[in-house]
């Protein structure tokens, strides 16, 4: 009895081959991942590579100020949104979005001018919330990651712009109608201080620095005043002036309120209360009114006294994402207090806003913006650039991997030819002992040749630490004993009878060479070289210690993005990811001469 089979042969011999192709891919997809993955890594926020989140998270959308009209009330996140709300019907009525970091705003009976460090101005309706027009910011050549404060002001024709950042001592002044900049104005501020904020009022700027406040009379672009705030100032700086009145200023920094008599140019209160942070206020009736991590502090300035302190005024969140609607009030979440009426509006972390009317003890409504944009960083790309030289560490490295590239095949190909083709006495013993040469650790030749180079140095007076000749000299002596290794296959796959045919025809020895056999081992050569290549190119030990500021290589650039200074993992990633591009475009132009190398050797006669 034939027993009747399931599959016929060839339906056996598909499935064998899917199955194999199948098999091919997995592999593929698992030795590609690291590079998928670091290119992924690439568009991250720093802290979701710190904290191992696989995903893009969303951008924090915190509450930082208010401004009500007619028309409702407009909620100011640091995401760079702008939400619309109705506290009648209780509904979110419009919202924009203009993605950034370190936002502020300035408004007009019309618009209102959204700023923030990276992505610069944007003009805004007021009634729609659409962006009407978009300009970059005028601060170039800056990772926008390392500004602190943007603040912004308009007046009847102008905005003036400002940011915080060491070494930047300008405010800049652009038209409100067509965003254009105008004039810079700088000031009289030391390279390492900063421009924390700007207050406009009746033609005078008042620009908070680290240690003084500036007072600009915008009708002559000149200082009219500067007072140095001195001993009794903190070093967080002037985050904000809350009121300007009898020739009174009122600022308020981080970590207290100092009130300054414009007159005799002095600080004469400085009040603090114990509070360990000032994130907000306004000044109403003579009283100051302050969020703070505790809640609500209302101070009577003149008194130098607190009135009253309130906590537990923002709802708690549910899985710490949304508010729970039947959980309780907290403290220490208030980060920002405005007046609506006779209620104070309160905002706090992940877009919750409380609704307080003054004098009762619990919000009686709240609600939560939407949730924020997921955060990819395609700035990244461009911010690595403003880290550190690395347009400067790419060059060396293809100046020093390409160079190491072309002499040791030129000392290979010889060298493998010669010991194919001539027999000498020790031609055996001497190709073992170019391979022996790679059994010792290359750690081991650091210190000697650290010395030998200094000791060229003293005796000739030529410096060669620290030149690309010293380091391509260096790897071209590694990676040429293992080239000759390679070739010596590659040369002893190529027939001699077509060299006997050459010399027949009169070529001498290095025709037949030149003609015949350098032809045939191009493949060999081009695989070969492109090992070398990206040996030099991945090399981190040897450039380390052997070049300097002006010769470092991509390695030793990848590795400055994490030192005492900074831990910035996702420009190493995206600069990882642009170290690897040059080396897939010379695999994918060369990838016909690697195959043809890599089987040369495969089939001999």
């Amino acid at each position: 009895m034939i027993q009747k089979r399931w599959l016929t042969y060839y339906q056996a011999e598909r499935i064998k081959k899917l199955g194999f192709i199948a098999f091919m891919l997995v592999l593929l997809v698992i030795n590609c991942f690291p590079i998928f993955w670091m290119a992924f890594s690439s568009l991250k926020n720093n802290n979701d590579i710190l904290s191992g989140n696989v995903g893009f998270s969303r951008v924090q959308k915190d509450v930082y100020s208010f401004f009500t009209d007619k028309n409702g009330i407009y909620v100011f996140s640091i995401d760079g949104s702008i939400s619309k709300y109705d506290p009648n019907t209780k509904k979110l009525l419009a919202n924009a979005t203009v993605k950034g970091q370190n936002v502020n705003y300035a408004k007009d009976s019309s618009f209102f001018y959204l700023a923030n460090s990276n992505t610069g101005i944007a003009k805004i309706d007021r009634n729609s919330l659409k962006v009407i027009k978009k300009i970059p910011p005028p601060v170039k050549g800056f990772d926008t990651n390392k500004f602190g404060n943007v603040s912004i002001e308009a007046s009847d024709n102008n905005l003036y712009y400002s940011v915080e950042m060491a070494g930047i001592r300008n405010v800049y002044v652009y038209g409100k109608k067509d965003l254009k900049l105008k004039r810079i104005i700088q000031l009289p501020i030391n390279e390492e201080g900063m421009i924390r904020s700007i207050f406009l009022k009746e033609g005078q700027l008042f620009i908070g620095t680290d240690t003084s406040l500036l007072q600009l009379d915008l009708s002559k672009d000149k200082i009219v005043r500067q007072i140095d705030l001195g001993k009794d100032y903190y070093p967080s700086g002037i985050e904000k002036v809350v009121s300007i009145e009898d020739n009174t200023l009122q600022m308020l920094t981080q970590y207290g309120l100092f009130v300054i008599d414009l007159s005799s140019q002095k600080v004469t209160q400085k009040l603090t209360f114990g509070m360990n942070r000032f994130d907000d206020g306004f000044v109403k009736d003579g009283n100051l009114w302050v969020a703070n991590p505790d809640g609500i502090t209302i101070i009577d300035v003149k008194k130098n006294k607190i009135i009253s302190q309130q906590g537990g005024l923002i709802r708690e969140l549910k899985d710490g994402i949304k508010i729970d609607p039947h959980a309780g009030y907290t403290s220490n979440e208030v980060s920002s207090v405005a007046l609506y009426g006779n209620e104070l509006l309160l905002g706090a972390s992940y877009g919750r806003v409380s609704f307080l009317r003054i004098g009762e003890k619990a919000p009686y409504l709240d609600f939560q913006l939407p949730k924020g944009y997921r955060l990819v960083k395609w700035s990244n790309y461009n911010d690595l650039w403003k880290n550190i030289d690395f347009g400067l560490y790419l060059r060396n490295s293809i100046i020093i991997s390409g160079f190491t590239m072309l002499f040791a095949m030129i000392l290979a190909t010889f060298a493998a030819y010669a010991l194919v083709r001539y027999n000498f006495k020790g031609n055996r013993e001497f190709g073992i002992a170019i391979l022996s040469t790679q059994m010792i650790p290359q750690i081991m030749y650091l210190i000697p040749l650290f010395i030998m180079f200094k000791w060229v140095t003293d005796v000739t007076g030529v410096q060669i630490k620290g030149t690309f000749t010293g380091l391509i000299f260096i790897y071209t002596a590694f990676f040429v004993p293992f080239s000759i290794w390679i070739l010596r296959s590659f040369f002893a796959t190529i027939p001699v009878e077509l060299e006997e045919s050459a010399r027949i025809d009169g070529c001498n020895g290095f025709q037949v060479f030149w003609k015949v056999s350098l032809p045939l081992a191009v493949p060999g050569i081009i695989a070969t070289g492109i090992y070398v290549f990206l040996s030099a190119w991945d090399e981190l030990m040897f450039a380390w210690v052997l070049t300097n500021g002006q010769t470092m290589t991509i390695p030793i650039g990848i590795r400055l993005f994490v030192g005492n200074f900074q831990n910035r993992y996702d420009l190493m990633m995206a600069a990882a990811t642009v170290a690897t591009v040059p080396v897939l475009v010379l695999f994918f132009l060369l990838q016909k001469h690697i195959v043809k190398g890599l089987t040369a050797g495969a089939v001999k006669g």
